[in-house]
């Protein structure tokens, strides 16, 4: 549903399920999760979510996001199995709605209030299993609900435990806010950040799941999809205001990444 910011691939919930864990490696194209966020809410019971070699227990008013082919370990308690609930979705808006969240690391975190969150699972759980296609557009208002309030309302129940995280989430950053200068050079980005552009590199395929040179290409074609969407500019005055230097250049990379040219891509929006 790339016409929408989000929307779910996959719904469900489980529980009584005391044997179940999960051990995915990083990248893993097991259910898509090579291209899709898979966020875990958990309702009662207990179960543990390990990175950097160290286990961590949660339970009711908790939860965890992974990123887009983040490494993902977690397992139910055997004594007392936690109720879940999840979902794996796709976000064309999740650099601005969700951060770095999930990104490199997972994501754990604590909800002081769950109510609002378990209502918009519960609502998006019975759509799904609807497959009701006409509700398509109010499955992707509610998991954007969901989103806002999980960033909005979530506190973090464990810091970072990759040093290199914080400078890469922060060159991603940068990366994101200025695309649009097409003088940035990924070789900068790695000397403000403090390393070598050979570590950074490594580090930031590692940690993002796309090498710098590909998310700064994806910043820009971004750009480029909102200005073809909300202005009546040029494609030659798009493509140098989203920070390519050539509007042949840019109409290449954009069929590539969106499987048709610019205009082709402003008429179907706009229908």
């Amino acid at each position: 549903m790339t016409h929408l910011l989000c929307y779910p691939d996959f719904i469900g919930g489980y529980g009584d399920h005391p044997a179940h864990a999960v051990d995915r490696p990083a990248r893993s194209g097991d259910l898509q999760l090579d291209r899709l966020y898979n966020l875990h809410i958990v309702r009662s019971g207990k179960g543990t979510v390990t990175f950097g070699g160290r286990a961590f227990q949660l339970g009711a008013g908790s939860g965890f996001l992974y990123g887009p082919g983040t490494a993902q370990r977690y397992a139910s308690d055997f004594a007392e199995p936690w109720d879940i609930r999840w979902i794996h979705f796709s976000c064309a808006v999740a650099d601005r709605l969700l951060g770095n969240r999930g990104l490199g690391e997972v994501w754990m975190f604590g909800l002081p209030d769950e109510t609002r969150v378990h209502a918009c699972m519960e609502r998006l759980l019975t759509l799904g299993r609807a497959s009701d296609f006409g509700k398509e557009a109010e499955t992707s208002a509610l998991l954007y609900e969901l989103l806002v309030n999980l960033v909005h309302e979530a506190s973090p129940l464990a810091l970072p435990r990759d040093p290199s995280i914080p400078g890469i989430h922060a060159a991603a950053d940068r990366i994101r806010g200025q695309c649009t200068d097409p003088e940035l050079s990924i070789a900068e980005i790695a000397a403000s950040s403090g390393y070598s552009t050979p570590y950074f590199s490594r580090k930031f395929h590692q940690l993002m799941g796309r090498t710098a040179s590909v998310y700064l290409l994806e910043a820009r074609v971004l750009r480029a999809k909102q200005l073809l969407m909300s202005t009546d500019l040029t494609v030659k005055d798009i493509a140098l205001a989203s920070g390519f230097s050539q509007s042949s250049y840019f109409i290449q990379c954009f069929r590539k990444a969106e499987k048709m040219t610019p205009e082709q891509f402003r008429t179907s929006r706009r229908a």
